[in-house]
């Protein structure tokens, strides 16, 4: 028995020592503590991340759990989120991809803690449908909103502004309303989809857009409201700053414009600044059959030559009254009036006096309205004098602008080269060398032999020996040429002559009673003379200054007058000397404009550019004469429509056709829509 106990008691402390009994140690360790979440989700900014939040799970260690973030590597928790009770809860505010390491410790002394790093990545939230602002100021009484827009490569004016959203699904549509308190800006319209602002955004017709003139200044508040295909919305509000323009003040440029005895006037006077409507008044006495409209505009049939002063008062619809300036009315002994209208508006084109009387219009650069863009033009159009009008196009060859039209001695019009494509398709002006005739006889044109070279902007002159003199121009792109070629009728064919001494565009030729030909300017103040009988080119004396897109005349005194081309002086050539000397200056600085000799030996210059720096192009809607025997300019009767790069011809009736051209957008012309090439055409009587 005492042998059975103490083997009892050895058990016992076998177990004791394993720590089984009263007074000994845990026989239990918890487990590791580890975290068990998955990744957190990816989340977009200002949505509610994972809905209510993403829940961090973990398992082993003892009692509760608390837990931590620290940046890694450089990142941090997304703004907008927070780690609260387990969770990353919150509205991400900044989208990008956020690295952060997440702590968790158990709850015994000291605690047991691990960590676990994550990635991230908020997303921006493309499905919260919010309107965009701000909207833009304007001014009271004029158009809303005016912008370059650019349509298939285009750039013209546009107006109003368009409405655009962010989110959602588009297509999109917008609606308005004051604010409370507040107004729509009185003038002011949201058209929708189907309605289109004035002045340009035809182009853009599915576009929701703020369009026409305020009338009246404040700062308007509005709610803008979108809704989303999938019938969201959202609104938001704006402001729009309608401030009252400057008081007015009376433009003096251009100048009231020059009338003419017996045929109809009208001239606008215009201020700057100014809310309309304005009322104008004037003192002294205006020029006879002539009468000034509330509305600025002075208009009538002057009875009477002779120069009048008038001073010309305006005061806009708020009191204001602008300084008075003083014009001077003149009305001389000529002028033009309107005659019919061209089938195809046009500019850079030719003019040619068929032997019948008629002049045959030809090519050119048009607008592709539809489209938007420019065009080269590949109809042709008969203007009879006796009847007023032009006659229904005729299909050239090929469509053509910069190119030369040339009545040959057989009658008929020989046409080469020009540009044949358009200014919108790349590679975009194209010289070529192809060349067609048009016989008036049945009204068709056919094609002739082929130039040597490539020619456009350059000139074609008929030789007294019946054959055609081409020379100079772009040969290539916009780069200048100096190859010259003669084209024979007898053969239709073109064969090198020259070449010029100095590559010319923009340059003049003119036929000399000696047979040779007097070449000036394109790039410079040379000139060159072409010998026929040699068929070789020799410097002869130079202009005073290099002149462009000028003119040369030849006179009844056989000396060459040369206008504009970089500013308003002339110069004429003796071609008995060899030599250039000045002359009287033109009223103003001209270039592409037209100089016409008339039967009284008189030269009528008309219309140009009176600047030649972009974007500050001027279209004069003026004339003058110059009159040899007194080596001056005088003034006379302005075109109905300022015009450049148009096209002027002496008619068998002493009358002078002015056809097409451009007035930069700036005249009336119902043919110019933005673009301001013209389709009118007026005579100077």
């Amino acid at each position: 028995m005492k042998k059975y106990l103490l083997s009892l008691l050895g058990l016992c402390g076998l177990i004791a020592s394993a720590g089984c009994g009263g007074g000994g140690s845990d026989p239990t360790s918890p487990p590791p503590l580890t975290i068990t979440s998955i990744a957190p989700p990816s989340g977009t900014t200002d949505t509610a991340y994972a809905g209510s939040g993403f829940l961090l799970t973990a398992s082993g260690g003892k009692g509760s759990y608390n837990w931590s973030w620290a940046p890694a590597s450089g990142s941090a928790l997304p703004p907008g989120l927070n780690l609260s009770n387990a969770t990353i809860s919150g509205t991400p505010t900044q989208a990008n991809t956020y690295n952060v390491v997440i702590t968790v410790a158990d709850s015994q002394t000291p605690p047991a803690q691990t960590s676990k790093p994550y990635v991230i990545m908020i997303a921006v939230n493309t499905s919260i449908l919010s309107v965009d602002g701000p909207l833009p100021s304007g001014v009271a009484g004029s158009t809303y909103a005016p912008h370059l827009c650019q349509v298939n490569g285009l750039y013209t004016r546009c107006f109003g502004s368009p409405l655009s959203a962010t989110g959602g699904a588009s297509p999109y549509s917008f609606s308005w309303a004051a604010a409370p308190g507040s107004s729509l800006p009185p003038g002011l319209a949201l058209q929708d989809g189907t309605t289109v602002c004035p002045f340009g955004t035809r182009w853009e017709p599915f576009l929701f857009q703020i369009c026409g003139t305020p009338t009246t200044a404040g700062i308007y508040n509005v709610v803008v409201t979108v809704k989303d295909s999938a019938a969201n919305q959202a609104s938001a509000t704006f402001p729009i700053d309608i401030e009252n323009p400057p008081p007015p003040s009376i433009n003096t440029s251009p100048s009231a414009a020059v009338g003419a005895i017996n045929l109809p006037y009208a001239f606008g006077f215009t201020t700057t600044g100014g809310l309309n409507p304005l009322t104008w008044s004037e003192t002294e006495a205006l020029p006879p059959g002539l009468n000034l409209a509330p509305d600025g505009t002075l208009a009538g049939t002057p009875t009477a030559i002779g120069s009048y002063p008038i001073t010309a008062m305006a005061t806009d619809s708020l009191g204001r009254n602008a300084s008075p300036q003083t014009f001077t009315i003149t009305i001389a002994a000529h002028g033009f009036e309107a005659t019919g209208t061209l089938g195809t508006t046009r500019e850079i084109h030719t003019a040619t006096l068929l032997a019948d009387g008629r002049v045959l219009i030809a090519g050119g650069l048009t607008v592709d309205v539809w489209n938007s863009y420019y065009a080269p033009v590949s109809k042709a159009e008969l203007y009879d004098p006796a009847a007023g009008t032009f006659s229904p196009p005729h299909s050239m060859i090929a469509s053509r602008y910069c190119h030369t039209a040339t009545l040959l001695s057989n009658g008929k019009v020989l046409i080469t080269g020009g540009y044949d494509s358009s200014r919108r398709t790349p590679p975009g002006n194209l010289p070529v060398a192809t060349a067609e005739i048009f016989d008036p006889s049945d009204g068709a044109f056919s094609v002739t032999g082929s130039m040597v070279s490539s020619h456009a902007c350059h000139t074609a002159t008929l030789l007294t020996s019946g054959k055609v003199l081409i020379a100079g121009g772009s040969s290539a792109g916009f780069g200048s040429s100096n190859t010259a070629e003669l084209y024979d009728p007898a053969t239709g064919t073109f064969s090198t002559t020259g070449p010029m001494a100095v590559a010319r565009q923009g340059h003049t030729a003119t036929l000399l009673p000696s047979g040779k030909v007097l070449v000036t300017g394109g790039p410079d103040n040379t000139a060159e003379l072409y010998d026929p009988a040699t068929g070789a080119f020799s410097s002869t004396g130079s202009m005073a200054i290099a002149r462009s897109s000028h003119t040369a005349t030849l006179l009844a005194d056989v000396k060459v007058l040369v206008t504009g081309g970089a500013d308003n002086s002339a110069e004429l050539y003796d071609p008995a000397s060899g030599t250039f000397s000045s002359t009287g200056s033109m009223s103003v600085a001209r270039s592409s404009h037209t100089a016409t000799l008339l039967n009284d030996g008189t030269v009528l210059v008309a219309g140009g550019y009176s600047s030649s720096t972009p974007p500050s192009l001027t279209v004069e809607r003026s004339a003058e004469l110059f009159d040899p025997v007194a080596g001056a300019f005088r003034a006379t009767g302005g075109p109905v429509t300022a015009r450049a790069s148009h096209t002027a011809t002496l008619l068998n009736n002493g009358l002078v056709l002015l056809t097409g051209g451009t007035d930069d957008g700036t005249g009336t012309d119902l043919n110019v829509l933005t673009y301001g090439i013209l389709g009118s055409a007026e005579l100077y009587q």
